[in-house]
């Protein structure tokens, strides 16, 4: 019964964060790097700290949760498992992208130190990584699914 639980709040979240980022993407990427740098960053002076409030939580329950799934059914089931443990894996490799690119640019742009001319290739690289980072999502979310049809 608690894996089962566990299965379904994995898949929700994970859902509901892939959703988030998928708008984040097509919504405001590309409005990002419409703007003029200092546009730009005037912006993120007033909503880099609302997304990243809004953002920040959702990606620790994003994480927590399916991670906690896949170390209770390693518990439980020990390493036959193979999907939880893959929504684990890619869990893990898409919270990881935060520290190997994200937290850098991220503080590049609330700090300002990026030129007018280095800006739009940064945001152009911020795109990538993002698109990147959903893919990973996205497998996460596909493995937490076929957990959930399989129990």
């Amino acid at each position: 019964m608690l894996i089962t639980i566990l299965y379904a709040l994995s898949a929700g979240i994970l859902g509901i964060f892939l959703g988030a980022q998928i708008c984040e993407g097509v919504l405001f990427v590309p409005h990002w790097k419409s703007l003029h740098p200092k546009d730009f960053f005037e912006m993120h002076k007033t909503y880099g700290k609302k997304i990243y409030q809004f953002f920040a939580p959702l990606t620790i329950a994003a994480t927590v949760i399916p991670l906690a799934t896949t170390f209770y059914t390693l518990y439980l089931c020990g390493t036959e498992q193979l999907y939880p443990i893959l929504m684990g894996v890619f869990t893990l490799l898409f919270f990881s992208t935060y520290f190997l690119y994200f937290k850098k640019a991220n503080a590049s742009f609330a700090e300002e130190s990026l030129s007018h001319e280095e800006l739009p290739l940064e945001l152009d690289r911020w795109g990538k990584w993002h698109w990147g980072r959903i893919v990973l999502e996205f497998f996460a979310f596909s493995f937490s699914l076929v957990s959930l049809a399989l129990i």
